[in-house]
């Protein structure tokens, strides 16, 4: 493999190149930016080691630089200024469209870098996996009609226990179209929410499930949740659609109701009314996507919450950031004081489910345990014998 690094300090040489000879790789230094850029456009890297301090130029300008060239090379950053940095450092990287393969903070270098250099495989390009979800967005008409005309479909996202045991399973919208291909709930709901159908769009939701209640019995689910969108919020009717799907799941499995904090921050007054009924009714309440708003604390304190479902990067991150690990666990600490079951959105590999279940989650979502799919695929996966 070939490493190629920028960093100003001659003293860095050496001791990286002991870590890649002694790992079989070859390793192409610069001290200088000029150098290095030059040596990156003529000689494609496997991977870059880049230092954050180089003097009058930042290793953060040199990033501007490689995402502007279109670098594909993965990025391990180096600083001497510790982790809090590296962190944002790596998120100034990611969001600029380079890959981060990790962070180093020099201090820890001897014994952190070497295992990552160890690790690291070339990443496959990416495959297509599952059903296709096409990015067309019909008109409101056109919405329209395909909810009059029985298209809606539930899609199904496996939700488990630690021990791979399916609990509960989360509902996403998807329209199906008559050549059998699929809209996804990112080209679906908006649409829904600024044309006014977002209600006729759940209650035709909710009728196909209750019209699939007998193969959902046979999962042995916990919890069937679903989504509900605040927009244009009427509580009298959004209450009766759900005591509707709660009555007609009664015996089979319960129901819960997943809430984004955005939405609570809408009107926050009848989202309170809303969650005091659905509680009532005996739906679970979950916030859905917890920590990445600015008032999570507030809207777990003004409605009556039983789950928190926390958002998929700070999994994704978990390895990446100690500040993301930290926070993750601070809210499993406070999510115990509370009383509320947890459940990790994004989970993709055994190391981040073994960490989760470790540091007491109680559910894991991600497509590790598969992605949204079909009722069908949901029992051949997931069904239970008679």
């Amino acid at each position: 493999m070939n490493l190629t690094c920028l960093d100003d300090d001659p003293r860095m040489e050496r001791t990286l190149r002991r870590f890649a000879g002694q790992l079989g790789h070859g390793l192409r230094y610069h001290a200088t930016s000029a150098a290095f850029k030059e040596d990156v456009l003529r000689h494609a890297p496997d991977l870059i080691l880049l230092d954050l301090e180089l003097g009058r130029e930042t290793g953060l300008a040199v990033v501007q630089w490689l995402a502007e060239q279109g670098v594909r090379a993965p990025l391990v950053l180096l600083s001497g200024h510790g982790d809090e940095l590296l962190d944002t450092a790596r998120r100034i990287a990611s969001a600029s469209g380079l890959t981060v393969q990790g962070a180093v903070n020099k201090a820890c270098m001897v014994r952190d870098l070497p295992p990552l250099l160890a690790d690291f495989v070339p990443p496959p390009a990416p495959a297509a996996q599952g059903q296709a979800i096409l990015t067309d967005t019909p008109d409101s008409d056109g919405l329209a009609a395909q909810i009059a005309g029985g298209q809606v479909e539930p899609f199904f996202q496996p939700i488990v226990a630690c021990d791979g045991r399916i609990c509960d399973a989360e509902v996403l919208t998807r329209i199906r179209l008559s050549d059998g291909s699929v809209l996804g709930a990112g080209q679906v709901i908006p649409l829904a929410e600024s044309a006014g159908l977002i209600l006729p769009l759940t209650e035709a939701l909710f009728e196909r499930l209750l019209a699939a209640r007998e193969p959902l019995r046979g999962l042995g689910l916990d919890h069937l949740s679903v989504n509900l969108s605040v927009a244009q919020l009427d509580v009298a009717l959004t209450t009766a659609l759900v005591r509707r799907l709660v009555d007609g799941l009664a015996g089979c499995c319960r129901v819960r109701v997943e809430l984004t904090e955005s939405s609570c921050l809408s009107d926050s007054q009848a989202v309170r009314k809303l969650g005091a009924q659905l509680r009532l009714l005996g739906a679970s309440l979950a916030m859905d996507d917890f920590g990445i708003g600015y008032s999570s604390i507030r809207a777990l304190a003004e409605l009556p919450y039983d789950t928190l479902k926390i958002d998929l990067s700070f999994v994704a991150e978990l390895f990446d950031s100690h500040k993301a690990e930290r926070l993750l666990g601070a809210m499993l600490v406070m999510s115990e004081s509370l009383g509320l079951t947890v459940i990790a959105e994004g989970v993709e590999t055994e190391a981040q489910r073994a960490w989760l279940c470790a540091a007491g989650v109680d559910r894991l979502q991600g497509y590790l345990f598969g992605a949204p799919m079909p009722l069908a695929d949901l029992m051949q996966s997931f069904g239970r014998a008679a």
